[in-house]
């Protein structure tokens, strides 16, 4: 196995399908070397998104909320009153 085809089942899902598109890329544009790899490590990345998408999904939960903010009672009194100008 490949150094890359080893570190594919640790991708996150952005970077396997970002590692599709390559090598779908380079199978077709490539030189032949690069043709040879990319069309060796296709079936690893067919492979293991297929994999992914056998899981079960998470269920996800709900957002969490933020507390709920303490309502204050009015403030009342001289501390509100400007002084009175003369």
């Amino acid at each position: 196995m490949t150094p890359l085809a080893e570190m594919i089942p640790a991708m996150s899902d952005a970077d396997l399908a970002s590692l599709r598109v390559n090598a779908r890329r380079l199978v077709e544009h490539g030189a032949s070397s690069q043709v040879m790899a990319a069309s060796d490590i296709l079936p690893v990345i067919d492979t293991e998104l297929a994999r992914r998408a056998a899981l079960p999904k998470p269920d996800k939960a709900p957002p969490k909320r933020a507390p709920a903010k303490k309502k204050l009672p009015p403030v009342t009194g001289h501390q509100t009153a400007l002084p009175a100008r003369a």
